[in-house]
């Protein structure tokens, strides 16, 4: 008769500590790769609040851009976020830390940390994001006669948006949770980067749309709060694979 053959126990320590590296090496990537999908999906969706509330303001009081609107005058005040959006904690710009993380973000690279603090009033939406929007009157954008100069004044209303798409929940790194982006005079949002491909100082020193130098537009991973991985973002059909 034909003896039935059993694994010894040696072959069965081998075989689950072979189980064992696998899983410690594939779990993590596994892990990363969910938390940078679902910080991607609730960027894209704060994004998109964000923008509808500005359209609908455009709309409601019968202009065509944001220049028109009394956000011009008013700025991004309580009347503004108590008609537009859904908050459930409002911080004072000397109090951002606890809309925004208290400790210090860092770049993707490591290269760099800053501690944040809104410039006005900060507000941590419905969803946990935390938001600070305030109106400016300069972008960093390229400029063609003067290399030193990387701001200068856009027409018509700008402002600035950083975005804690978590609020004070880590990991509180630039391009993860953590972005900086502007909104334009006609409602959308765009990076630093998109801003530099979209207008540069021409030597008249009117605005022009032209391409930009590489080197002019921020790279994303180098800065703590995000510059130029909003833009990486579109560019990659909204992957987070930097």
């Amino acid at each position: 008769m034909r003896k039935n053959k059993a694994f010894t126990l040696a072959e069965v320590l081998i075989t689950l500590s072979i189980i064992g590296v696998v899983v410690a090496l594939t779990v993590p990537n596994i892990q990363n790769n969910y938390q940078r999908k679902a910080l991607t999906v609730q960027l894209r969706k704060v994004i998109s609040e964000i923008e509808t509330a500005f359209d609908l303001q455009i709309t409601e009081e019968g202009k065509t851009s944001l220049s028109g609107t009394r956000i011009a005058i008013d700025g991004v005040d309580d009347k503004f976020m108590n008609s537009r959006f859904k908050y459930i904690k409002k911080c004072k710009s000397d109090d951002t830390a606890n809309c925004f993380a208290s400790e210090e973000y860092y770049s993707i690279d490591g290269s760099d940390k800053k501690v944040f603090k809104c410039n006005g009033d900060s507000y941590i939406l419905a969803n946990s994001s935390a938001v600070c929007m305030n109106i400016v009157e300069e972008i960093p954008i390229a400029t063609e006669e003067n290399e030193d100069e990387k701001y200068i004044a856009l027409k018509g209303l700008n402002i600035e948006i950083f975005i804690d798409i978590n609020g004070n929940q880590p990991p509180n790194i630039g391009g993860r949770d953590m972005f900086r982006v502007f909104m334009l005079p006609d409602g959308r949002i765009y990076d630093q980067a998109n801003v530099v491909e979209i207008c540069t100082k021409s030597v008249d020193g009117n605005v022009a749309c032209e391409p930009p130098k590489a080197e002019d537009t921020p790279k994303c991973g180098e800065h703590p709060f995000g510059e130029g991985c909003f833009a990486a973002l579109m560019n990659s059909n909204w992957k987070m694979d930097y």
